[in-house]
């Protein structure tokens, strides 16, 4: 089944209808003439995931582009080798990836937190007073932006320009090589810039990391940070706030104390992944995946997603209890699991928790219905979302330090890991999960 060009359906409702034909793992095209593997099973996608022995990373090995079925300028960017912890297998791996976890070790949990409302009531601030804004372009879309700024060092422009380019990638299309030639070689140029004059930053960290990557490398590890963080992290912010605006029941209960907010970006982690498909593990030899034959060097679409979904396990799954929270496959698990998730989740939690707080009325514009999803097969988010909420005055914070520790050993804690109250209403939430899965996107 093609899974490429435009879709007569919406892809949640697509990948249901492969599942009822095919089971856990589904035959598809992603270009004409272009076969892969999309992974539907919870079972399935958790064990790709984590057996990397059987089931590498490398994009090398995709038998489609040795053979030449698949060319860049026919099939999206994330299906290409990078240089980067998530696309290669050890020995590189194991090089690349502590040159990141030790870059973001510096980075506090109270300072994330204070830079977060900082700039949270920065961009609530101009809009503030009109009473309406879109929660996607100016706000979603810019926290992460912000935060990656300060991070990576970036002044607000050059940040904007490599965002742009990592979403032409992510939506794939006729400019999505383009994008990802020019990505790599402003990442680079920055990376070359960090090691004539390094600072505090994380690329400055990467550059004088003991495992000496060269320039190509670190602009690589950069490509990966601003993909993980910048794309989904938007998403999720913007998910989550979706969610608080079309269920009055979760918005009441997060108001009177009986769920967090955390509590809701772990429901929409599993329900409305930021991330719904994302290339690739390719079997190292012939083998056997729930019943389906799979040949050596066979691309395996890893399905958040679908997975999420599989009515095998999504009944059954409670986001609030501790076995829950650490089920989802959001944050992808076994040796390539994102490095990032806890700083990742407690940005979304402060975004959205600085935006209830500055503007509490906040509620749709527009019905839920006529709200556009965008239309990517990797990356699952609004187009926008357009509230109104009673005209306030906010006044931006002055000009002052940001928080952040050059401590490595100052990581963020992890969140705790207390069950909610047993005043939270839990009954009615398996119907609400599976009704933003089937109609929310």
């Amino acid at each position: 089944m093609p899974v490429h060009g435009e879709l007569d359906t919406n892809l949640p409702e697509l990948l249901e209808r492969l599942r009822k034909r095919f089971g856990a793992v589904a035959p598809v095209e992603v270009a004409p003439g272009v076969a892969a593997w999309i992974l539907l099973g919870y079972d399935a996608n958790r064990r790709v995931l984590q057996d990397s022995t059987e089931f590498a990373r490398d994009p090398r090995r995709w038998r489609e582009a040795r053979e030449g079925r698949a060319t860049p300028e026919k099939v999206p960017g994330p299906f290409w080798y990078f240089r980067n912890a998530l696309a290669s297998d050890d020995p590189d791996h194991s090089r690349y990836r502590p040159v990141i976890v030790d870059a973001l070790s510096g980075i506090t949990a109270d300072g994330t937190r204070l830079a977060v409302r900082r700039i949270s009531t920065e961009l609530l601030a101009p809009v503030a007073q009109s009473g309406r804004a879109d929660l996607v372009s100016d706000f979603a879309f810019r926290v992460p932006l912000l935060v990656l700024n300060r991070y990576f060092g970036l002044p607000p422009q050059e940040g904007a320009d490599l965002v742009d380019l990592m979403r032409q990638v992510w939506d794939g299309g006729e400019q999505a090589e383009a994008a990802r030639l020019g990505l790599f070689s402003y990442a680079q140029a920055v990376t070359a810039r960090r090691r004539e004059e390094p600072g505090s930053d994380i690329v400055s960290r990467m550059v004088v990391h003991p495992n000496a990557l060269d320039d190509e490398e670190i602009a690589h590890q950069l490509i990966l940070l601003i993909s993980a963080a910048h794309d989904p992290l938007m998403n999720l912010i913007a998910n989550t706030v979706y969610t608080l605006m079309t269920d009055q029941q979760v918005r009441h209960d997060v108001a009177g104390a009986h769920l967090r907010v955390e509590d809701v970006v772990d429901t929409v982690l599993w329900r409305s992944p930021p991330i719904t498909l994302l290339p690739g593990r390719y079997p190292v030899r012939d083998t056997v995946l729930e019943g389906a034959r799979l040949s050596e060097g066979d691309c395996l679409i890893i399905g958040y997603g679908p997975a999420h979904a599989d009515p095998t396990v999504a009944p059954y799954i409670d986001p609030l209890s501790l076995s829950g929270m650490r089920a989802h496959l959001a944050w992808g698990t076994g040796p390539h699991a994102c490095p990032a998730q806890q700083i990742a989740r407690q940005i979304a939690v402060d975004a959205v928790e600085a935006l209830l707080d500055l503007l509490p009325d906040v509620r749709l514009a527009v019905p839920a219905e006529t709200l556009e999803w965008r239309r990517s097969l990797f990356a699952h988010g609004l187009k926008s979302l357009p509230v109104t909420f009673y005209p306030v005055d906010i006044t931006p914070p002055g000009e002052a330090s940001w928080p952040q520790s050059p401590n490595p050993s100052s990581s963020s804690p992890q969140t705790p890991t207390t069950k909610p109250s047993g005043s939270v209403k839990r009954g009615r939430l398996p119907a609400w999960w599976w009704k933003v899965w089937r109609f929310g996107r």
